[in-house]
C-alpha cells in the first residue's frame, strides 16, 4: 500500500500542475485587463506572461509546463508498475530536477530582473519542488530496497 501512495501524491500534484499551467497559458493569451491574478504591480500574472521571458524558443513557458506536467503523471503511473520502477523513477527524479532548475531561475527573473511576481508561477514551483522531493524519496527507498 506504501509503495503506491508517493506515486499517487505525485500523479496528483502533477494534476495541479497541468490545471496551474494550463491557466497560466490561458492568461499568457488573454487581454491584460481580464487577468483575475493580478493584485498589484509587483504581484502580476500579466507582468510576467507578458514579458521577454515568458517564451523559449517562441513556445510559452506555461505550455511547456502543461506537457511537461502531464508527462510526469503518466510517467508515475507507469512508476507503478513493479517491473518499471527503478528507471521510471530515476528518469522522474532527473525530469523533475531540471523542471525544479528551470522554475528556481524564472522565479529569480520575476524577482530581480522583473521585479514583479506571478502567483500561478510560486503554486508551480512549490508543486515541481514537492515532485522533485517525492521523487528522491521513490529513488532512495529504491536503493535502500536493493541493499538490504
Amino acid at each position: 500500500m506504501r509503495s503506491r501512495l508517493i506515486p499517487l501524491f505525485v500523479i496528483v500534484l502533477a494534476l495541479a500542475g497541468v490545471a496551474d499551467s494550463a491557466y497560466a497559458l490561458n492568461q499568457h493569451y488573454a487581454p491584460a485587463e481580464t487577468s483575475r491574478c493580478d493584485v498589484t504591480a509587483a504581484i502580476s500574472c500579466t507582468a510576467i506572461n507578458q514579458s521577454e521571458y515568458s517564451k523559449l524558443s517562441g513556445v510559452p513557458v506555461a505550455a511547456i509546463g502543461v506537457a511537461g506536467y502531464a508527462l510526469i503523471g503518466a510517467l508515475a503511473g507507469v512508476g507503478m508498475m513493479p517491473s518499471r520502477q527503478k528507471r521510471v523513477w530515476q528518469l522522474l527524479l532527473a525530469m523533475s530536477t531540471i523542471a525544479l532548475g528551470f522554475s528556481l531561475w524564472l522565479t529569480w527573473v520575476e524577482l530581480f530582473i522583473l521585479r514583479a511576481v506571478c502567483p500561478l508561477c510560486v503554486i508551480s514551483l512549490a508543486l515541481i519542488a514537492a515532485i522533485s522531493a517525492l521523487t528522491a524519496l521513490m529513488v532512495w527507498k529504491g536503493r535502500t530496497r536493493n541493499q538490504t
